[in-house]
């Protein structure tokens, strides 16, 4: 089965993140929100696998041996699993 793998690739919590600060200041707070944004990239993997499990484990495995973000200073989790 194939399956569609979004993983969701952002700067870890303790971390700066100078892209979701200047949306935040530059583009909301104009605008009269005052909210914190922090920003990542969102990746779709197609995968065949033969479980949504499956397909989740061969996403993280792929992200890290591609070094999809630098484990230093991202996290890389998988928001969601479907069918695709």
């Amino acid at each position: 089965m194939r399956y569609a793998v979004y993983i969701n690739v952002a700067y870890k919590p303790s971390l700066r993140d100078p892209e979701g600060e200047t949306i935040s200041r530059d583009l909301l707070a104009r605008l009269g929100f005052g909210v914190e944004v922090r920003s990542g990239k969102c990746l779709v993997l197609y995968i065949e696998a033969e479980s949504p499990e499956a397909a989740r484990e061969a996403a993280l495995k792929i992200a890290r041996e591609a070094r999809l973000g630098n484990p230093n200073v991202h996290v890389i989790e998988v928001v969601r699993v479907e069918e695709g």
